[in-house]
């Protein structure tokens, strides 16, 4: 058994009282509130339960060349100021088309509070046959994990999240966005409502366009 642990950039904490989305998911950061995004409100793609070379490239082609035959994709992120993992797949099907990549036979994500606490503050590409400093701590969760299904919240982080995606793609969903922050009570103790309304319209447009319909 092999494994490899990528990290993702998540949506910071909603404020209590914000009706937008269900807080106690790890979305993707959707808004790109955290600057150093490169593309995670793309990547990883949760949603269709796969990964590819879009992102960490080289990482993906040498995970695959590996020979054993359990393969498994890790996942963490940073939340208050702590690094966790949130969840899990096995690699399934493997597929080249235009983009090498693997699909999951398996997988769980966890609620936001049941998400687990690991002791790595870099950005680089742990793996199991490497000399990663937390190797035998994700070897520990990566057990625990794959007797949690009963915690798995992967169909209702998929659901919402294709739901947002669709919402963000259209002008008219974009505005609805915005608006709807605009007069939320709590918008105060949001992250993404700081920014002033023009540039929270100029970011939607850079990440997602100005297409008018789905």
């Amino acid at each position: 058994m092999i494994w490899i642990l990528f990290y993702y950039n998540s949506l910071p904490d909603l404020p209590k009282g914000c009706n937008l989305i269900p807080r106690e998911l790890m979305y993707r950061d959707f808004f790109k509130c955290n600057p150093t995004n490169t593309g995670h409100y793309e990547y990883p793609k949760f949603e269709t339960l796969s990964y590819d070379e879009g992102c960490h490239g080289r990482e993906v082609r040498n995970f695959l060349k590996t020979e054993d035959p359990e393969k498994y994709v890790l996942f963490y992120t940073r939340h208050n100021s702590k690094n966790k993992v949130v969840g899990y797949f096995k690699v399934g099907k493997t597929f080249s088309n235009g983009k090498i990549g693997f699909e999951s036979s398996e997988s769980l994500l966890l609620p936001k509070e049941k998400c687990m606490n690991i002791s790595y503050e870099s950005r680089g590409v742990p793996v199991s046959w490497g000399k990663s400093s937390i190797r035998l701590r994700i070897n520990k969760i990566l057990n625990q994990l794959t007797s949690h299904q009963k915690l798995d919240v992967s169909i209702n982080y998929k659901v919402i999240s294709m739901w947002m995606m669709k919402v963000l793609a259209t002008s008219i969903g974009q505005t609805e966005i915005i608006n709807h922050c605009e007069s939320c009570s709590v918008k105060s103790e949001c992250h993404w409502w700081k920014y002033p309304k023009e540039k929270k319209i100029k970011r939607l447009n850079e990440l997602y366009g100005e297409t008018e319909c789905c």
